[in-house]
């Protein structure tokens, strides 16, 4: 019987045995360290209809680790998935990246028409044919489009994506919404799919991403080039990439299909459900904000422009939502539950304890890219403005450490509450005394429309 996440451990194994991906355990996970290209990756592909974007500079194995995946995961050769990829440049149109009208369909001339007996115009002369509204609609019905590989592909890498206008970022934007890719009045639906992307850090010729993407990418794995030791290794390497990936494990159609459902088996329970939640509202609370929703907030009346200067909350170091420009959408929510479950399928983890580790480490991969830190907190050391993902790795760290430490009493009387075990007047009563963005601003609201 066909054994999916033994194949993985082989194809980990065959990745590092071939010097085809070398990089340092940056992830911890509970007990163990793994590399977070490599696994995250691997979760990514574990998933349908998720996006991951790999960032980082020139030779940091990006594109070649994903098309090495991409091989290894639909069977196809190495070159084979390679000229499935499409680049990113100003030029790249959308008929190259899509598909075009196949111009065969008008290369054989129309049927003669009863009137063709009639004597032809006069030279020079302007005859405008009228046309019902059937004809345009018969007409269109007969366009035929053909689709690139890349649209057809189950497997979609996007690569050095930053390279496109903003006006060719909304066709992925598009794509990653509708699930659907449309050209000349034809829709191609794309089924489940892999997506991914990479992303060079800003140059001359490259764009910046569109917020709406960025919210649209489900997790972001920082990449960086060889370490002293990993240049070693790669210099023992004597063939070349495609004939190394020949040697990789390949999965069977069948495997890579049942992926997504060994993933949805895994459980997770109450603890990481509640802390996930509480994670999102951390992020999200704001009292000067519209409904306590930052991402109605723009311009100058953002936290770092001032807004939370008169909060109760301002400069506390445990409070999360004066420290970021954004919100969290429940789309987060939805990518912290997918790559919980996907990577503590990878790493066998699901015990008492664990799958909160899981959320530990992955979440600051599904949020960094998609918020502003506050300047002055980035600027300061260990961060020196540079350390984003440590940045939000360590509020990460502030708000799960809160909810299952100082929070557990206050959640405790809310869900006695929501129960029905004791009464929300009871309940408000003992929350009121809880200084907490949390119970203030969600707790008591809500049981306000209980009582």
């Amino acid at each position: 019987m066909p054994d999916p996440l033994r194949k993985m451990d082989d194809l980990v194994s065959a990745l590092e045995e071939l010097r085809l991906h070398v990089g340092p355990a940056d992830l911890q996970v509970g007990d163990r360290k793994v590399n977070s290209q490599l696994y995250i990756s691997l979760a990514n592909a574990c998933l349908r209809n998720r996006a991951a974007l790999l960032y980082g500079g020139m030779g940091a194995n990006k594109t070649t680790l994903v098309n090495l995946l991409g091989s290894a995961f639909t069977g196809l050769s190495f070159d084979e998935v390679e000229n499935l990829m499409i680049t990113g440049h100003p030029e790249q149109t959308e008929e190259k990246i899509v598909g075009f009208i196949d111009p065969r369909q008008w290369s054989c001339p129309p049927a003669s028409s009863p009137d063709s007996s009639r004597s032809s115009p006069h030279p020079g002369s302007s005859i405008r044919p009228e046309l019902s509204s059937s004809s345009f609609d018969e007409e269109a019905d007969a366009i035929q489009v053909l689709w690139t590989p890349w649209a057809r592909s189950r497997w979609k890498v996007i690569n050095e994506i930053n390279r496109f206008p903003s006006g060719k970022q909304n066709l992925f934007l598009e794509l990653l919404q509708k699930r659907k890719v449309s050209y000349a009045g034809k829709t191609l639906d794309l089924g489940d799919t892999c997506y991914f992307a990479t992303m060079n850090p800003d140059f001359s010729a490259t764009y910046p991403l569109d917020e709406a993407l960025l919210d649209r990418i489900s997790i972001s794995v920082p990449a960086t080039q060889p370490d002293f030791l990993a240049s070693l290794a790669l210099a023992e390497r004597e063939k070349e990439v495609w004939e190394l990936a020949e040697s990789l494990p390949y999965f069977a159609p069948e495997e890579f299909e049942s992926l997504p459902g060994m993933v949805a088996a895994v459980s997770l329970d109450s603890q990481v459900e509640l802390s996930i939640i509480s994670l999102l509202r951390d992020f999200t609370l704001c009292e000067r904000a519209p409904a306590f929703d930052k991402t109605q907030l723009s311009g100058g009346s953002k936290p770092s422009r001032g807004l939370c200067a008169g909060c109760h909350y301002f400069n506390n170091p445990e409070v999360c939502c004066w420290q970021v420009d954004e919100g969290l959408s429940d789309r987060v929510r939805q990518d912290l539950r997918s790559y919980t479950r996907a990577m503590a399928l990878l790493l066998g983890l699901g015990g008492s304890g664990e799958m909160i580790e899981v959320l530990r480490a992955v979440a600051p991969y599904v949020i960094w890219h998609r918020v502003s830190p506050n300047r002055t907190m980035l600027e300061r050391p260990p961060y020196y403005g540079a350390r984003r993902l440590l940045y939000v790795k360590d509020l990460v760290e502030k708000s799960i450490n809160r909810t299952l430490n100082e929070r557990g009493e206050m959640n405790m009387i809310f869900a006695q509450a929501v129960d029905g075990d004791i009464s929300p007047k009871d309940a408000m009563e003992k929350l009121s005394g809880y200084d907490d963005p949390i119970a203030r601003l969600d707790y008591l609201k809500a049981l306000e429309r209980m009582v």
